[in-house]
């Protein structure tokens, strides 16, 4: 069947990102602050979320990944959105870090302008998208 409530997640294949700390250690974390650990196990453990995409694409578990990852795959039908009981951890927002006492040249420009779009509020993910 289809998990709805985090704690569901156990009885299910869940393939984990293993340079998640939280992932690493085999559980999910959920809440605004990531108060709800939810223990979970998977035959497949991967350092590239492009990698783990193509296996839950292939039907061989549940992933839990940022929206940039998925949102193609949930937009084709080629994965589906699960609607959990709590929400998914916000890990924040893109930043752009560089000297203050120096001139932006127009390359580190045009890449922050890239950015402010690619990752707007518009295309922000659904309350519960991993």
């Amino acid at each position: 069947g289809t998990p709805r409530r985090v704690t569901e997640l156990s009885a299910h294949n869940c393939l984990s990102y293993t340079l998640s700390p939280v992932q690493a250690r085999g559980t999910w974390a959920f809440g605004h602050g990531a108060e709800i650990l939810v223990p979970v196990q998977g035959n497949l453990r991967a350092d590239n979320g492009d990698a783990l995409l193509a296996a839950a694409v292939g039907g061989q578990g549940i992933i839990y990944q940022p929206h940039f990852i998925v949102a193609d795959a949930l937009a084709s039908g080629a994965l589906m959105l699960l609607e959990l009981d709590q929400p998914v951890l916000d890990l924040g927002g893109v930043h752009v870090l560089f000297p203050a006492d120096r001139r932006r040249p127009a390359k580190v420009r045009a890449m922050i302008d890239y950015l402010v779009e690619a990752f707007s509020p518009a295309l922000a993910p659904p309350p519960h998208a991993g």
